[in-house]
């Protein structure tokens, strides 16, 4: 199924980075040896060196543990975030990766994916089956993609901590606070980003109140870039 096992879940998806070789470069991004990996997963070495070398798929459970533990998401391990677009609907075989990421329909409003209970999970508490949701699922309303001015797809995580400075869009419904907030912005200190009048977006809310560009358009329709 699916939902119990990631190895299904590669075969959709053509053409992505080799996820293993994801596996290994964030574990040593941590720092981490893979016995020491293995000793805070509860398993022996040769279980993480199988894992990193594509022997041995991982559950949906380990995966999202693995991810956790080294601080990054399902999606990078799987090397599907290039893949994923904020604008188009997502189907629903992709939900898997995007286990407590926002997504949003037009019925339902926001909501986290739960994927280890296959449910949405609201600010209210209130739980969602997946499976009940017969309607488009976006990552960003298309009301607000519409207004964007940022150009081609928004940037991970990774690549806004490299550059100097990136486009943010506001992801919000009201006009005119976008307006007032979007624009260039610099990364500080490794948790948010920050424009010239004290305008803060932090990096735990991307996807979700923010996304950010490499370049924008310029109210004349021309491409700006910094």
């Amino acid at each position: 199924m699916i939902w119990m096992r990631i190895s299904n879940l590669l075969l959709i998806v053509s053409g992505v980075m080799d996820p293993m070789h994801r596996i290994a470069q964030a574990r040593r991004d941590a720092g981490l040896s893979t016995k020491q990996l293995a000793a805070k997963l509860g398993v022996d070495a040769t279980t993480v060196s199988n894992w990193e070398s594509g022997r041995r798929q991982l559950t949906l459970d380990r995966l999202i543990q693995l991810a956790e533990l080294l601080g990054v998401g399902v999606t990078y391990l799987l090397g599907l975030d290039e893949q994923i677009s904020y604008t188009e609907p997502v189907g629903k075989a992709m939900l898997p990766v995007l286990h407590r990421m926002p997504v949003w329909t037009k019925s339902h409003g926001w909501a986290l994916v739960n994927a280890m209970e296959k449910q949405f999970v609201f600010a209210d508490g209130k739980t969602l089956p997946v499976e009940s949701v017969q309607e488009p699922i976006f990552m960003l309303p298309p009301a607000f993609a519409m207004s964007l001015r940022g150009i081609d797809s928004p940037l991970d995580l990774e690549e806004i901590l490299i550059r100097k400075s990136v486009w943010v869009e506001p992801l919000t419904s009201d006009p005119d606070l976008a307006a007032e907030l979007r624009g260039w912005y610099r990364p500080h200190r490794q948790r948010l980003v920050e424009n010239e009048f004290g305008n803060r977006f932090y990096l735990d809310a991307y996807g979700a109140k923010w996304l950010a560009f490499e370049s924008c358009l310029s109210s004349k329709g021309e491409q700006n870039h910094i």
